[in-house]
């Protein structure tokens, strides 16, 4: 079993899913990525709390 990998990191099999399919662990991690942002910005309440301040 040949377990070489290349000098970038990723394996043969990895490109060549790549680019039949695109890179899918890079979108998933751009979406939750953005999932994150939107969640953090649902969840801020601080601009509530100084309105009810002030």
């Amino acid at each position: 079993m040949n377990t070489a990998t290349h000098s970038s990191g990723t394996t043969p099999i990895y490109e060549e899913l790549v680019e039949e399919h695109g890179d899918v662990l890079a979108a998933t991690r751009e979406a939750a990525e953005h999932s994150q942002l939107k969640a953090s910005q649902a969840l801020d309440w601080s601009d509530l709390r100084r309105r009810h301040h002030q």
